[in-house]
């Protein structure tokens, strides 16, 4: 049911799996700089540095990584270069948890001219090149100029294998310290890092920078930022080939517990969740799927399917704004107002006939290998504003009396850089789009996804990320110490998750709980914008379970939600 995580696991086998041949490794060639005739030297080579993620090791992906180490704590300074093959001995691999930083002392000032990180990769094994780097020197080890980013050169579609080298050149500044930031989204694969300078102290004095921006916080539940909503709900709807087959959707009934608090004979007691996002269950009958890549591409036909079900008068949102009208009459004194959040499905990269969306009576060609980038972009760009007015059209013409729409929702759960390099355009003019329609734009990636702490520059207005420490069972509850720290770092929330499973799993209703715990340890339960994933109807059960741990379930994300949650053992 969880896509996100069916994502990781498939392409984490798939690298597990690889038995690949070991090339010859050999040294870079000698370079001089272009402000000097005097040869460089690489001021780095063979000496010893640090190379650490600023979170704690993740006891699911840490074991993963060991299988391409840092055998010698000088690996990436060794002078000895890999191949096109990742499991070439000359590589230090690194998975996911946000970055990696590179520390390095010389021993002595020296003139610094250029600083290169030689990387590779291989779209098909997750390894990608990082997008881009960040680059500080220093004097004395305290204070340090930062000397920008570095993008990659090479297209992020490249499937390789291929190897680039990202390097800051013309710096001419005497330093002794080195410190090289490199996103990790993903797989990272590094051979070397060289310094390039003279051991002189030739060049010009560093010039202190400005610290850091303070810590963002996280998105004020409430605010204009969130579209005003407080706590949010996922929910489904999708074909299902099993009986029932409409069962991945909702009554009336069915929102009853999630629009408002019940007791255990259902009876109406407060209300609940205030947001309500509707996506698409991923996978169609005919093989289509609305995810990036998995399955054949969803066409028009397929957007307009979600449309249909989301529309309907007896399910969705016509069910969702007759229970608030119920829920408003039982409970007259209460202050409520229902707010709704529509996922815009992936318009897919390979995708050559998606269909007319522009009355030209010409099929809009979203392949980028097809039409190309730009091209790609323009006509993926129409079907996002397409399907935008369309809701708006068919929420226009219903009038729902209890419901308001306030912002949409990006369903692809990363920037597909590796899918086009225009992805991110997609993503902000999407977003430019929404906000000109009076909306807010919100997403929720994955666990350190591709373009986590881009999400601002990206164009939503709010972000939460993924967890996903309810489904790695080896991962250890400091996951969610890691994953509260960088969201408030990075100005975004986190998403609590669940499934029907821990109406019976006492060690997975823990987890859940341990979700629970570090939203009122960390202060988001309160301070942030909250969403629940849940597998389909998981807190309905719960609601409706006859045990009194299955009900408990329910009883405490209501506590949650309202801030009181208390704390446990």
């Amino acid at each position: 049911m969880k896509s996100r995580s069916n994502i990781l696991s498939a392409f984490l086998s798939l690298i597990l799996a690889g038995t690949l041949l070991l090339p010859t490794a050999s040294a870079a060639p000698d370079l001089t700089t272009a402000t000097s005739s005097a040869p460089l030297v690489n001021l780095a080579l063979n000496l010893p540095y640090t190379f650490e993620s600023p979170y704690p090791r993740d006891s699911h992906f840490g074991p993963t990584e060991d299988a391409y180490p840092d055998d010698t704590g000088k690996q990436l300074t060794d002078g000895i270069f890999g191949g096109m093959t990742f499991s070439d001995k000359a590589y230090v691999g690194r998975l996911w948890q946000g970055y990696r930083t590179f520390k390095l002392d010389l021993g002595e000032l020296a003139t610094i001219q250029d600083i290169r990180v030689s990387t590779l990769q291989d779209i098909a094994n997750g390894i990608y090149f990082p997008e881009e780097i960040s680059y500080s020197l220093s004097a004395n080890g305290k204070t340090w100029e930062d000397l920008g980013q570095v993008k990659s050169g090479r297209p992020t579609t490249e499937k390789g294998p291929v190897k680039q080298t990202i390097a800051r050149t013309g710096v001419n500044a005497v330093a002794r310290y080195v410190k090289v930031t490199i996103p990790v989204e993903s797989w990272l694969f590094l051979d070397e890092i060289e310094v390039m300078g003279t051991r002189d102290q030739s060049g010009r004095k560093l010039k202190a920078s400005a610290e850091p921006k303070p810590n963002q916080g996280y998105p004020r539940p409430g605010s204009e930022q969130t579209g005003g909503i407080q706590n949010e709900v996922l929910i489904y709807t999708g074909e299902w080939q099993y009986q029932p087959s409409d069962w991945i959707s909702f009554s009336k009934e069915d929102f009853k517990p999630y629009v408002s608090y019940v007791d255990t004979n259902m009876k109406r007691k407060d209300f609940m969740f205030d947001g309500f996002l509707f996506l698409p269950y991923a996978p169609l009958m005919d093989g289509a799927n609305y995810g990036p890549t998995t399955g054949k591409p969803t066409s028009k036909a397929h957007f307009e399917q979600f449309l249909d079900r989301l529309f309907r008068d007896d399910y969705e949102l016509g069910a969702l704004n007759e229970a608030v009208k119920e829920a408003k009459a039982d409970m007259p004194g209460k202050k409520y107002e229902a707010k709704v959040v529509i996922a815009i499905p992936y318009p897919r990269t390979d995708q050559s006939d998606f269909g007319d969306v522009d009355g030209d009576g010409i099929s809009e060609n979203l392949n980028v290998s097809e039409v190309g980038e730009a091209a790609a972009l323009e006509n993926r760009l129409k079907v996002t504003k397409w399907f935008v007015d369309e809701v708006y059209k068919r929420w226009n013409a219903k009038a729902y009396s209890d419901l308001e729409l306030v912002s949409f929702y990006w369903y692809n759960e990363y920037i597909a850089h590796q899918l086009s390099e225009l992805d991110h355009e997609l993503v902000k003019q999407t977003g430019d789009y929404v906000r000109s329609k009076g909306a807010t734009f919100q997403w929720i990636p994955y666990y350190f996804a591709r373009g986590w702490n881009d999400w601002q520059a990206n164009g939503f207005d709010s972000a939460l990320m993924q967890p996903n420490y309810f489904f790695h069972a080896n991962a250890g509850v400091d996951r969610l110490d890691t994953i509260a720290q960088a969201a408030f770092n990075n100005g975004m929330g986190v998403e609590i998750e669940l499934s029907d499973t821990v109406l019976t799993d006492e060690k997975l209703r823990e987890r859940y709980y341990a979700y629970l715990d570090a939203g009122r340890e960390y202060k988001f339960m309160k301070k942030s914008l909250n969403a629940f994933y849940q597998q389909v109807k998981t807190l309905l059960k719960a609601a409706q379970s006859e045990t009194a741990a299955g009900r408990e379930v329910y009883d405490r994300t209501y506590q949650y939600i309202k801030g009181k949650y208390p704390q446990h053992p």
